[in-house]
């Protein structure tokens, strides 16, 4: 398969990933405006909603990440690498991209582990309704595994496009 028929099933994925971060966001919004208005007009306020936002939560960040460096608007600093020559240049941006990756693949790692305790003994949050709190944790091996896949195929492509010039 080339590179560019992995990046657009990836870009795709992330696409699905972008709707689910909209998805929560518009979930603990509309959530947060029902439990308001019940609250303050009939004086039943909805049980939990405090609780299921914060599960919900890190599927807004965490689903989003690899679409930011997809798109190119994840935070970089070039201060410095501006000013060097353009194979000192690539030399750092393979650096950072591999040490990125590294990171990212690690964080996947350990954040499955802790997913996968809390999911086989069925953790759930001190709440007035019972919540899943392995749900909430679930957000962020999928969201790091996306990010390690994208930043992969950066370096992938940093390869490939350096061997063209």
């Amino acid at each position: 398969m080339t590179l560019w028929k992995i990046d657009n099933r990836l870009q795709n994925i992330e696409k699905g990933l972008i709707v689910v971060s909209w998805v929560a966001t518009l979930f603990i919004t509309l959530m947060i405006i029902i439990d308001i208005f019940l609250r303050f007009v009939f004086n039943k306020p909805v049980p939990g909603t405090w609780e299921m936002s914060e599960v919900v939560m890190p599927y807004i960040v965490l689903s989003a990440l690899a679409y930011t460096l997809t798109k190119d608007v994840h935070v970089r600093m070039y201060l410095v690498t501006n000013r060097l020559p353009p194979k000192l240049q690539f030399a750092c941006n393979i650096f950072s991209n591999i040490i990125s990756t590294v990171f990212c693949a690690m964080i996947t790692y350990w954040s499955w582990l802790f997913f996968w305790d809390s999911f086989i003994i069925g953790e759930e949050m001190l709440a007035a309704i019972k919540i899943p709190w392995w749900l909430g944790k679930f957000a962020m091996p999928v969201g790091m595994a996306m990010f390690s896949a994208r930043y992969i195929l950066t370096l992938m492509n940093l390869f490939h496009n350096h061997r063209k010039v």
